[in-house]
């Protein structure tokens, strides 16, 4: 007798063949799994990460996204280099503020009449050696001669030392100011004081660079200002009006603001002939006193720290 298989016998010899073909479609599930298992190889870092190396994508390019994350947090790491930049700048301004940068050369009497001195000693040495020749040869006449024209030659060389017996005092940058421009108000103007009561800075401008140039520089001004309404030899009188500065109390540098009136000596009733507004900046010395970062005269209309002519 032969026996039949159930209906549902069929159905039970077939399952390991439906097992089987049913693990064919199970090797997709597996990649999740697979990538899942990689994911906490990746360093720890932040959200932005994960967001990437979880995007979709083949076994190849996990291994990419692998190694663009370092290089993505290692980039924060080239900031620094704007932190170094704020050291070396303030290093640079303390070394602004250090009186010998500020000023190489302080005022003094030697500096001064250094100059006006040696050519007074030679002037007054040859003038002697001829009243000896001549004394000597007992020409007596022209001895007398040369000595009054060898005395009134010594006046003249020593006109620059005769207008600066009083010392150019700076406690205060107004002062400094005034003592400035007083040098300019002689019938032969001390270009010399008004040197040396420059700083560092302002000695190198584009309209000079030497005590030379700068002397050369006044003149032409000067001759400019007078024009045609005063003669070669009247002097010019430069006043400092409306002064107004920063405390200078503890400080190395300040800004002060004024106004330069100009009137030719002997015509003050006709007004100025020039008034200038003027701005510009006075640095201390390693003598305590002020000395201006600008020699130059003020245009009109504008502020003598932009004139650099």
């Amino acid at each position: 007798m032969v026996q039949q298989n159930p209906p549902g016998g069929a159905a039970h010899k077939s399952d390991p063949e439906i097992a089987a073909a049913d693990g064919l479609f199970q090797d997709d599930p597996a990649q999740p799994s697979a990538q899942a298992e990689a994911s906490p190889v990746l360093p720890s870092g932040s959200g932005d990460v994960f967001d990437l190396v979880d995007s979709p994508g083949s076994d190849e390019g996990a291994p990419a996204s692998t190694s663009a994350a370092p290089e993505t947090a290692s980039a924060p790491k080239a900031a620094p280099a704007r932190p170094r930049e704020a050291p070396a700048r303030r290093a640079e301004d303390r070394s602004r503020r250090e009186p010998e940068v500020l000023v190489e050369e302080v005022w003094s009497r030697q500096a001064e009449w250094g100059p006006t001195l040696l050519v007074l000693a030679a002037w007054l040495l040859a003038v002697l050696l001829v009243l000896y020749f001549t004394w000597g040869n007992e020409l007596y006449a022209i001895g007398f001669f040369a000595f009054l024209i060898g005395g009134a030659v010594a006046v003249v060389l020593s006109y620059p030392i005769l207008i600066t017996l009083e010392r150019p005092v700076r406690i205060t940058p107004e002062q400094a100011v005034r003592d400035f421009y007083a040098a300019l108000s002689h019938h032969v103007p001390h270009y010399r004081r008004m040197w040396l009561l420059l700083s560092t800075a302002g000695r190198i401008t584009a309209a000079y660079g030497s005590f030379e140039g700068f002397k050369a520089y006044w003149i032409e001004r000067i001759q400019a200002l007078k024009g045609s309404q005063a003669g070669p030899m009247t002097p010019l009188v430069f006043e400092v009006a409306d002064y107004h500065g920063d405390k200078s109390a503890g400080q190395s540098r300040v800004e002060v603001h004024f106004t330069l009136k100009i009137f030719i000596r002997g015509r003050r009733q006709d007004g100025p002939i020039a008034s200038l507004p003027a701005q510009l900046a006075l640095v201390r010395g390693p003598d305590k006193m002020w000395y201006l970062e600008n020699g130059t005269l003020p245009r009109a209309g504008s502020a003598a720290t932009a004139d650099r002519r």
